[in-house]
């Protein structure tokens, strides 16, 4: 019975040992060619970048393709086991083997008791390069590529290396649908949004709103340089510019109820003289109905230029109530506005040539003129207003015209008359005011040519117009 219990016991051990066996070698295997899988795969991977590294160098382009493949072997070296050292026998008592240390033994010695060594076998090389390399490139690619990886013939290398021509990707519309040139799309989308809605802002609100803020900021330094000159200089501080000086000559036109212009809307102070020589010969009635439409200022100024005994025509027809064809007046204006604009010559348009030429061409054009008609260039000669006249005006007329002009431009201006001139009008300003613009005179950085002439002519006007209007 016992015979038959250790039986038992020896056949279950064995069995163990059996399975136990089977279960280590397949672990065992799953894990070395795991690890030779994954050593082939980092061999040839770091062989490969090496070596496109490298001929990128040499051939000075990346179309370049490399194909490494490695077949390694393992060689084994079995380390040598322990010799078990003799148990103690007794004489005469045979040696008992148990069957399942051996067993377990021999597998952990193949589990563990190995070193397993990587070697290449064979190496594979391909190497693929642009038609544009040249053959001499080609064979240092060649000589570098098989110094680099160790080639070597006799075990079986192989290196390769072709030629071909890299294909360009074509263009497709539907490409641009897809990732990531869509994202691009979007991207130059919303960035010409965001322009088009800052030019927006830019051009439209802000640029009025900074107009807005630059003209109160220029209108309010200039108030407050005016205010400071004058009380530095001693100017009277009630004395204004008139506003037909400051305001253009132009006439406002009113429109009536029904929206039209109102009849001989197109006379105004600029063609009155050409209107007056067109109808100082007509018939009183049509001189009346003009006078009937225009302003009080130019009707005044028509009548004066009118012959006593017709002024008194006119005067008669204008104080009766007259209803006059509507048909007939409009037709009058409008002969009378076709034929103003061909009008032309006359003493008051060489008087305004000569009125905006510089001093040289005014001397050239009323030489000429005297030659021709000396009354006439006599005429014209007093009707031209020339700066002299600066020394002939009164504290308030010099004022005036310093508050319009300024002060620096004033005594710049003034610094190029004569010295009895100066004194002149240095003797009618205030003894501040005097002193101020020697100042400016003496100390202020002198003009350029070309800016004085402009400021002479921005004077000239000034004085012209204050002229025109009785104020000087």
């Amino acid at each position: 019975m016992q015979i038959k219990v250790k039986s038992m016991r020896v056949r279950m051990i064995g069995l163990f040992v059996i399975l136990f066996t089977f279960f280590v070698s397949m672990v065992f295997a799953q894990k070395e060619s795991k690890s030779s899988i994954e050593t082939k795969i980092a061999i040839e991977t770091n062989l490969e970048s090496r070596l496109k590294r490298v001929l990128t160098e040499i051939t000075g382009t990346e179309k370049i393709i490399t194909i490494v493949n490695v077949e390694l072997i393992n060689e084994k070296k079995e380390t040598p086991t322990k010799k078990k050292e003799d148990d103690i026998i007794l004489p005469g008592v045979p040696l008992k083997e148990s069957l399942a240390e051996k067993k377990v033994e021999s597998v952990m010695m193949s589990a563990l008791g190995e070193d397993t060594r990587t070697m290449i076998k064979k190496l594979s090389v391909t190497i693929i390069l642009d038609k544009s390399i040249s053959a001499g490139v080609m064979e240092i690619v060649k000589k570098v590529a098989s110094g680099l990886l160790g080639i070597d013939y006799q075990r079986g290398d192989i290196l390769d290396v072709q030629q071909m021509r890299f294909q360009k990707n074509l263009f497709s519309w539907n490409s641009l649908l897809y990732p990531p040139n869509i994202y691009w799309i979007f991207s130059v989308l919303a960035a010409l949004l965001l322009s088009v809605a800052i030019s927006s802002f830019l051009f439209g609100p802000f640029q009025r709103f900074a107009k807005d803020l630059v003209s109160a900021a220029s209108t309010s330094a200039a108030a407050l340089k005016e205010r400071s000159s004058e009380q530095s200089a001693g100017f009277s501080s009630n004395v204004s510019l008139p506003a037909e000086i400051s305001m253009p000559t132009a006439s406002r036109i009113e429109k009536t109820a029904s929206g039209k212009e109102p009849l001989f809307s197109f006379v105004n102070s600029s063609n009155l003289k050409e209107l007056i020589f067109l109808i100082q010969n007509e018939p009183s009635k049509n001189i009346a109905t003009v006078i009937n439409y225009l302003s009080p200022e130019l009707s005044s100024q028509i009548l004066k230029e009118i012959p006593q005994d017709r002024k008194r025509e006119i005067i008669s027809t204008l104080s009766k109530v007259v209803e006059f064809n509507a048909t007939d007046i409009e037709k009058y204006e409008s002969q009378l506005k076709s034929r103003i604009d061909f009008l032309v010559g006359g003493t008051d348009k060489i008087s305004k040539i000569i009125d905006t030429s510089d001093e040289k061409t005014q001397i050239e054009i009323l030489n000429e003129l005297n030659t021709l008609d000396p009354q006439l260039a006599t005429k014209i000669q007093k009707s031209i207003v020339h700066l002299d006249i600066l020394a002939t005006l009164d504290l308030a007329g010099l004022q005036l015209i310093i508050k319009q002009i300024g002060t620096f431009t004033f005594g710049q201006i003034l610094k190029n008359f004569s010295n009895d001139k100066q004194q002149k009008v240095l003797s009618v300003l205030p003894a501040g005011a005097s002193i101020r613009i020697k100042q400016e005179m003496d100390l202020g950085k002198p003009l350029t040519a070309q800016r004085l002439e402009i400021e002479k002519k921005r004077l000239t006007d000034i004085i012209r117009r204050m002229r025109d209007r009785g104020i000087i």
